[in-house]
């Protein structure tokens, strides 16, 4: 895979999910088993804002050439990908969430492993293909 067809489906998914939490907090809340009361709704909405803001910057940002942002993009990210990744198998094994909990361990683990790949392969990650 290419460095900028990781970089968009990375962007993508944090547009669509950020959309969801920030317009739709309850569906989202509800689909992890998480009450929707007015505090939850409301730290859902800025987790959406982070999320729709992060995924922007991603995507933005899978066009270019300069190795030092690309660095910098992926290794904020993969800081971003192990801190959810530990929290959804905290609130999965806790009972705070639901077994959704787990698809998100899966998504923050694929797409942390693909910021390890581009982090440790300046080949991959500096081809004139992307």
């Amino acid at each position: 895979m290419k460095l900028s067809t990781f970089l968009a489906i990375t962007g993508g998914l944090g547009v669509l999910f950020g959309l969801e939490f920030l317009l739709l907090p309850a569906f989202g809340l509800q689909q992890y088993g998480v009450p929707t009361d007015s505090h939850n709704l409301m730290q859902a909405r800025y987790f959406g804002g982070t999320l729709l803001a992060w995924g922007l910057v991603i995507w933005l940002a899978r066009r270019s050439h300069d190795d030092t942002a690309l660095r910098a993009i992926l290794q904020g990210s993969l800081v971003g990908h192990l801190i959810g990744a530990i929290t959804s198998v905290w609130a999965a094994v806790s009972g705070l969430e639901n077994a959704m909990a787990w698809s998100s361990v899966a998504i923050y683990g694929l797409l942390g492993a693909g910021c390890v790949y581009f982090l440790v392969s300046p080949a991959h990650r500096a081809s004139p293909a992307f």
